[in-house]
């Protein structure tokens, strides 16, 4: 089912101003930045993967709640259809601007849990 950690997403107000606050005061290097829609960051140290996404037509709930983590799987489909029957309410998996496809679903207490087929670095 899942083959590994894929990212940390996390939300916020301004992308490109969360990207150079990352790599000033933590270190992390951008590895792409597209515009105000998604930034992708890396720290080699860690080797850790941070994404940050904008809020959505100005819906700023998600800012300041934590990061939703991301679960890789190899088989995006066979994984879904797995959660789905042991009764998650999984989305359907979905992609946008070219990348992995990806969906979300939530535990037994609610949280967000995102899962992600699995990109080859």
């Amino acid at each position: 089912m899942l083959s590994g950690f894929s990212h940390v997403m996390l939300y916020a107000h301004d992308v490109a101003r969360a990207a150079k606050w990352y790599g000033d005061v933590l270190g992390f290097k951008t590895v792409a930045l597209y515009g105000p829609h998604y930034g992708i960051l890396r720290h080699d140290g860690m080797n850790f993967g941070l994404h940050l996404h904008p809020t959505r037509d100005g819906d700023a709930s998600n800012v300041g709640h934590g990061p939703l983590v991301y679960f890789a799987a190899d088989d995006l489909d066979r994984t879904v259809a797995e959660l789905r029957g042991k009764g998650v309410a999984v989305e359907d998996p979905r992609s946008e601007s070219g990348s992995p496809r990806f969906c979300s679903f939530t535990d037994s207490e609610g949280n967000l849990m995102g899962l992600t087929a699995r990109a080859s670095h």
